[in-house]
């Protein structure tokens, strides 16, 4: 395993991060918290004139055919940025595209995706489920060439701005059973569709009911019934990319700290100068590079192939911990200071909170390694 970053993944990482200080500061950021949709249409456009959705998709669809690595490189300094946008759900979303679509899916979707022109959501999670997609309740019935769509799907983020939706629904079984789910591509103005906002302490999330919601046959990904193992394959890869996005935002959480430890001075010398204050920079520095090493293996074991369920069950156990004491080993260091609106930091350890409980929480992981174990 070799994490460091060739050539073109440096060059991801310098353009990456020369857009977002040259876009998207935090002022931006406060106006897309601030809106109804929390998305700009101008950066998505900006980010895929970049090349940015067009990193995983084939070259035979308009795409750039680079790896998962090049894709986490983006994410983590998206992550550093503290930039909300559908990016992640998009990505994950084009996976599924690439795993499961049939070919008249691929070139009716996949161009349009690299080109940036499609924004979409994934719709799986639901009240009763957690992270368990054997959990998932709702219901899709085949009548003629079409199926009928009813349910309730939650945490679904940037529902309204998105094209389509990805839902899974169940067409056999009952809930607890991994047989018998299916993905759907749903156009998100398809009557029937209900959107409610959820408040959230970063990004939008909606709870979306489905209401005898008419499906094309057309519109199944992959093969009916069989979609418990794509789902799980999406959640995993969501994860270890939001993974490398936890660590980004650390990072920067740890360049704040670090500068502010310099040019802050009480007792007649900078706060830096005492013991105390370098022991917990120290630590946030050692959480930090973990959470790194953590998140890249997972992903490097994901991008070869590899099942990676203990990987990437340990880099969001680790992450969510390490970035979390991070964010509050921030806040300490920085005092009154850390935890006001007005400075930039509050982005980072509501991100990592937030961050912390999606793709399964820290004690579900546990468990997880446990049994695997």
């Amino acid at each position: 395993m070799d994490f460091s970053f060739d050539d073109g993944q440096e060059l991801f990482k310098r353009s990456a991060r020369q857009f977002f200080e040259a876009h998207c500061d935090k002022s931006v950021i406060r106006e897309l918290e601030a809106s109804e949709t929390g998305f700009s249409s101008e950066l998505w456009q900006g980010m895929a004139e970049l090349g940015w959705m067009a990193v995983v998709v084939p070259s035979d669809y308009d795409g750039l055919e680079s790896s998962l690595m090049e894709l986490a490189v983006l994410f983590e300094e998206m992550g550093r940025a503290a930039m909300p946008s559908p990016f992640l759900e998009t990505v994950t979303a084009t996976f599924g595209f690439l795993e499961a679509g049939n070919e008249e899916q691929k070139q009716t979707y996949l161009p349009r995706i690299a080109a940036g022109e499609l924004v979409l959501a994934l719709a799986i999670e639901e009240p009763e489920v957690n992270y368990d997609p054997s959990r998932i309740a709702a219901r899709a019935e085949r009548k003629g060439d079409a199926y009928v769509l009813s349910g309730v799907k939650r945490f679904v983020h940037y529902a309204t701005v998105a094209d389509q939706l990805i839902v899974a629904a169940r067409t056999s079984g009952n809930p607890g059973d991994k047989n018998g789910l299916t993905l759907f591509l749903v156009d998100r103005e398809t009557s029937g569709i209900q959107c409610s906002p959820m408040k959230s302490m970063t990004g939008k999330q909606y709870d979306i009911e489905f209401d005898a919601v008419s499906v094309p046959v057309e519109s199944v990904l992959g093969e009916e019934g069989e979609a418990h193992e794509l789902i799980e394959r999406l959640q995993k890869t969501a994860t270890a990319l939001q993974c490398a996005s936890m660590v980004g935002g650390a990072q920067k959480e740890l360049e704040m700290t670090a500068e502010y430890l310099k040019v802050r001075h009480q007792f007649g010398r900078p706060i830096g100068s005492f013991q105390a204050a370098q022991h917990r920079a120290a630590d946030m520095y050692i959480d930090a590079n973990g959470a790194r090493l953590a998140a890249y293996k997972a992903i490097w074991c994901l991008g070869e192939g590899m099942e990676a369920d203990r990987e990437v069950s340990v880099a969001k156990y680790f992450a969510s911990k390490a970035c979390q004491r991070i964010a509050f080993s921030a806040q300490h260091l920085h005092a009154g200071v850390g935890i006001t609106m007005d400075f930039d930091l509050h982005f980072y350890y509501r991100m990592a909170k937030a961050f912390e409980l999606r793709f399964g929480t820290q004690s579900l992981h546990l468990r997880k390694l446990g049994r695997m174990l």
